[in-house]
């Protein structure tokens, strides 16, 4: 069994090598021929075909072909006329070198130059962030009228409190000896004392500063226990709010007429960095 089926492997080689060879033609099988004989059965004068070298081709770019003048036509004559040659096309050359000439007598196009002011006004104008403050609130109502006056959106009030404080004074004395008596009654009595470094309570004693007036309250009741008299709470600073103009996005013009303003007090515009 395995030697018939080599033989037939064999056989069936022996077979498809003939046919792609084309040794079965004869019979009428056989590959398809790749070639295409009839095409070089059409060509005209293919012994007439040269392959120009490559200085050959450069010299026949740039050596336009001359025409000749075309010469009177013979007298007919009684023998028949020979067949007139056939026209040559035109060098391509011919058409390159015209196109030449005529880019070379046409102007360059100068490029449009734009003018110097129109360039500078193109250019965006800078501006800048400024700040300026602080103001108190009887400032800031006169401040907003002017700053109305400007476009909505570029300026804006920022506001900030400062805290009040409060102290626990004793006094006002109506000398410097009786100060001085009465803050050597609370020493003896292990109380901490400082000036009030106020004008309006000199000469006078403060017996502490706070941040809130509760806890001057709550001092003022402590010391009491102690056998302290005539104290009392008063405002050492009120508490205040301030405000600061902010101009995010000012020019030049903008910030002279800012600056300008009575409302601003003296305030100069700073940067908001």
């Amino acid at each position: 069994m395995i030697r018939f089926a080599i033989v037939l492997l064999l056989l069936a080689n022996a077979g498809y090598y003939a046919f792609s060879q084309g040794m079965l033609r004869s019979l009428g099988w056989g590959p398809e021929d790749p070639s295409e004989p009839e095409r070089v059965q059409q060509q005209v004068k293919p012994d007439a075909l040269r392959i120009l070298t490559p200085q050959e081709a450069q010299q026949a770019q740039q050596q336009p072909a001359r025409t000749v003048p075309a010469e009177p036509a013979p007298a007919p004559v009684a023998e028949p006329a020979a067949p007139a040659a056939a026209e040559q096309p035109a060098d391509p050359a011919d058409k390159t070198s015209a196109d030449a000439d005529k880019l070379a007598a046409k102007p360059a196009e100068k490029p449009t130059e734009k003018p110097e002011k129109l360039e500078k006004a193109e250019k965006p104008e800078k501006k800048e962030c400024l700040v300026a403050g602080s103001f108190d609130a009887k400032q800031v109502e006169a401040l907003r009228l002017q700053l109305a006056k400007l476009p909505e959106g570029s300026w804006r009030l920022d506001s900030s409190t400062s805290a009040g404080r409060w102290m626990v004074y004793v006094g006002k004395f109506s000398s410097q000896e009786a100060l001085d008596t009465r803050r050597d009654e609370l020493r003896a009595l292990d109380i901490s004392t400082d000036r009030a470094r106020i004008a309006s309570l000199e000469p006078g004693i403060s017996l502490g500063r706070f941040s809130s007036e509760e806890a001057a309250e709550r001092h003022l009741a402590t010391i009491g226990k102690k056998g302290v008299s005539g104290a009392k709470v008063v405002v050492e600073r009120p508490e205040t709010v301030s405000y600061t103009v902010r101009l995010p996005k000012l020019d030049a013009a903008t910030k002279k007429r800012v600056q300008s303003w009575h409302v601003m007090d003296g305030k100069d515009l700073r940067s908001c960095s």
